[in-house]
C-alpha cells in the first residue's frame, strides 16, 4: 500500500490487487475487529485509517440514498456477498 501527495489537499492511495483482497478480508471481520492503517513511508504526512460498518448503520445516517453503480460493477458487487 502507498500513499503519495498529489498536491496539498489530494492523496492518492495505490493498492496491489493482494493489498485489496487482504484489505476486504480485514474490513469483513479477519481477524475480528481488525482496520488498516496506512501511513507515509517515515510518518510524514497524513495517515489513513480504513474502517468499515454495515451498510444498514452507514446509509441510517444519511438523508439521501447511496448513490448509483456502474450496472457492471454492481452486478460483481451483488454476486460477491
Amino acid at each position: 500500500m502507498r500513499l503519495d501527495r498529489v498536491t496539498h489537499t489530494v492523496v492518492a492511495v495505490t493498492l496491489s490487487r493482494r493489498n485489496l483482497l487482504t484489505l476486504l478480508a480485514k474490513l469483513d471481520g479477519f481477524p475480528l475487529n481488525s482496520e488498516c492503517t496506512i501511513v507515509f513511508p517515515g510518518g510524514e504526512g497524513p495517515e489513513l485509517r480504513v474502517h468499515a460498518e454495515e451498510d444498514a448503520e452507514h446509509y441510517a445516517r444519511r438523508v439521501a440514498p447511496p448513490g448509483p453503480m456502474h450496472p457492471d460493477t454492481e452486478k460483481r458487487v451483488r454476486g460477491s456477498q
